[in-house]
């Protein structure tokens, strides 16, 4: 049996919007009922986001195949300390968040994320 690793070589980020943790919180809280849990999101190198993959079109799959990832949409925050749960209070609600620092790829995306508020 033969097992390959094989890394995504390059990703793609088509539209990214940096917003304030605040606004961005709120984003990910529209459609959530008092008392539920929003749909979660990742955190690494001071920041916290959602991306959107494109639909899998024979083009998309076809460059997946070739090491590399197209995410449509990177909505994201800086959030310096990670927290594995962000409070809505006002809906007595929660936004799970996950730690993916143990993710090379995602770490450096990260970096790139924060290098965009620093020009």
């Amino acid at each position: 049996m033969k097992i390959t690793f094989k890394p995504w070589e390059e990703v793609i980020i088509h539209e990214s919007i940096h917003y304030s943790l605040e606004d961005l919180i709120k984003n990910q809280s529209l459609g959530v009922q008092p008392g539920g849990l929003a749909p979660p999101l990742r955190w690494a190198e001071g920041v916290v986001f959602n991306s959107q993959g494109m639909p899998p079109t024979r083009e998309v799959v076809r460059e997946q195949l070739e090491g590399k990832i197209h995410w449509n949409l990177v909505s994201w925050a800086s959030m310096p300390q990670y927290k594995n749960v962000i409070p809505i209070r006002d809906i007595n609600a929660k936004i799970p968040v996950i730690n993916v620092t143990a993710n090379f790829v995602l770490c450096e995306m990260a970096k790139e994320l924060k290098k965009q508020i620093q020009k």
